[in-house]
């Protein structure tokens, strides 16, 4: 299955494409440009921030996610995430997630967030917080 993703790596930069082989415990996946065409990026995992899965590549720049947990909507550990950069996001992460893995999948809490999930690379974060 194709994901459409946006890849944010530690130094900034950002590639837009699709991926139908990222798993978390591989060093490295392939990113199928965007613009078409084009040949695949071989991209190394630990070199990421972060791995967006989105509706759009296009996003919406003027979005504003809200940053309250809706207790009917929780599902799995609720925790906001710093990432070193300064960019914060509120969500939860499964329950089954292993403290020790050197990422993990996470779940923005606000449904009008143009990214359905994210693959979060623990040594790109600032912080993160667990709400009870």
């Amino acid at each position: 299955m194709e994901n459409k993703v946006v890849v944010h790596l530690k130094d900034g930069t950002i590639h837009k494409g699709l991926t139908q082989d990222f798993d978390p415990a591989s060093e490295t996946f392939f990113l199928l440009p965007a613009e078409g065409g084009g040949i695949p990026l071989r991209v190394q995992v630990d070199s990421m921030k972060a791995l967006f899965y989105v509706k759009s590549w296009l996003g919406n720049r003027d979005f504003v996610a809200r940053q309250q947990f809706d207790q009917a909507k929780a599902n799995g550990r609720k925790a906001i995430v710093t990432f070193a950069d300064g960019e914060s996001m509120w969500g939860t992460i499964p329950e089954e997630a292993p403290d020790d893995a050197p990422g993990f999948f996470f779940f923005p809490v606000d449904e009008e967030d143009n990214n359905e999930r994210v693959f979060v690379v623990r040594s790109s974060l600032k912080d993160m917080r667990l709400v009870p």
